[in-house]
């Protein structure tokens, strides 16, 4: 049985669209038309902040929902920005803020590019109203380099350039990212379970 309706349990306008447009099979109703805000990431890691996520919004909606952590991680900065790539400048940070502070990161360590990759969490809870909580992840390799190039994208698309590709995330058409990005493949998995219930 196919799910027809999923809520996404998140604010970010860049990721409501890609999962909209990753899964076209699915009516994706970001939560805040229910008014839902984003609840606090305390978990220790993508999973536990996407189950935080995903739990949240199915509770106040009784629809299956779908939690979704991910960040940048940078081995040469000790993994950073990490778990807090959305807040890695502040709280109320912008994506630029962030950028910037990571290039500020990297021109410390005198790197004008290093090794990158992107990891994604996506859960789903609720599916057929049951407690079952389904866990799929994506990642995808690549660098970050301090010239940012691209309009396309979010967050440090114009930074991360993918392995095998000369263009940032940022200046790939949507359907190309969407096929190779971490966040593409963990909602591939995401939905390749979804079709088997």
């Amino acid at each position: 049985m196919k799910e027809s309706k999923l809520i996404i349990a998140s604010s970010n306008k860049g990721k409501i669209n890609e999962f909209q447009k990753i899964l076209p099979d699915f009516e994706c109703i970001p939560q805040s038309v229910f008014n839902i805000s984003d609840v606090e990431e305390t978990g220790k890691d993508f999973e536990e902040n996407a189950i935080l996520k995903a739990k949240n919004a199915f509770t106040k909606t009784n629809i299956s929902s779908v939690g979704d952590d991910s960040g940048l991680i940078v081995p040469a900065i000790n993994n950073e920005p990490g778990l807090y790539s959305a807040r890695y400048a502040g709280l109320n940070a912008t994506d630029s803020d962030n950028r910037n502070k990571l290039i500020s990161k990297l021109k410390d360590k005198k790197l004008e590019s290093t090794y990158a990759y992107f990891f994604c969490c996506i859960v789903a809870v609720g599916i057929k109203g049951q407690n079952e909580i389904i866990v799929c992840g994506g990642k995808i390799e690549g660098e970050v380099r301090t010239i940012e190039r691209g309009e396309k994208g979010f967050g440090y698309d114009p930074m991360f350039y993918p392995k095998g590709y000369s263009e940032s995330f940022a200046e790939l058409n949507s359907l190309e990212k969407n096929k190779i990005s971490h966040r593409g493949q963990a909602l591939k998995k995401l939905m390749d379970k979804l079709n088997k219930t």
